[in-house]
């Protein structure tokens, strides 16, 4: 992955304590000072805590009681998880990574949550599995390959920055998908179905691009790219 080209300190995240409880959306990140990041060109880039509010489906209510992630599919072993069994599971952080939305503004995040590839590990891949489509809560819905998310050390997180995500910002999980546009970045995920081929998303459907790759002139203005 990409160090990015930053004139910030990123070990300023490491001194936020860390706060766990049973309900993690109640934790209060309300009061957090944005801290924007200076870019190479002279521009700021907010945290992804502070940037804007977008859904297409509008924001679901969420019972973490209720809640559960399912693995199924292409796969010898579906399965399905509580919020509990999820959060014990190993914790992943990401370095520094940007998102790039379509309309044209970027927001940075430490994300950090439940690894991909421990999921699909478990589930035991069957061949011709090349796809996963991400179905959520709001019936949103979108598709990546497998080898992008195992490359690119994709994981569903739960807090960014060292906060719970906000419930407008996905919370209890949300795909973060290196290189890709906001719009694969989904939401309130809770089903993971493993295919044989993609299948168009929400965005998708309505003409957006399926690969949607950020174009590397874009992606120069923060990262190291040659």
């Amino acid at each position: 992955m990409k160090k990015l080209i930053i004139n910030f300190l990123i070990a300023l995240i490491a001194i936020i304590s860390f706060h766990e409880c049973d309900n993690d959306s109640k934790d209060d990140n309300s009061n957090v000072d944005a801290i924007s990041m200076a870019t190479s060109n002279g521009g700021t880039i907010k945290p992804a805590e502070e940037g804007p509010e977008r859904s297409a489906l509008g924001v679901p209510t969420i019972d973490l009681n209720t809640f559960r992630l399912e693995v199924t599919g292409l796969v010898d072993s579906s399965f399905s998880l509580t919020w509990k069994e999820i959060k014990s599971m190993p914790a992943y952080y990401t370095d520094t990574i940007i998102m790039y939305c379509v309309e044209g503004w970027e927001v940075w995040g430490n994300w950090e949550g439940i690894s991909l590839y421990d999921l699909v590990s478990r589930a035991h891949l069957q061949p011709g599995a090349e796809y996963i489509l991400f179905s959520c809560v709001d019936g949103y819905s979108t598709a990546l390959p497998i080898s992008d998310l195992i490359d690119n050390f994709a994981i569903l997180a739960y807090r960014v920055n060292g906060f719970p995500l906000k419930e407008h910002d996905g919370f209890p999980l949300r795909l973060i998908a290196f290189g890709k546009f906001g719009y694969k970045w989904a939401k309130w995920v809770t089903k993971l179905e493993v295919m044989d081929q993609s299948q168009l998303g929400y965005w998708e459907y309505q003409g957006y691009s399926d690969e949607a790759d950020v174009p590397i002139e874009r992606r120069r203005r923060y990262e190291d790219i040659k």
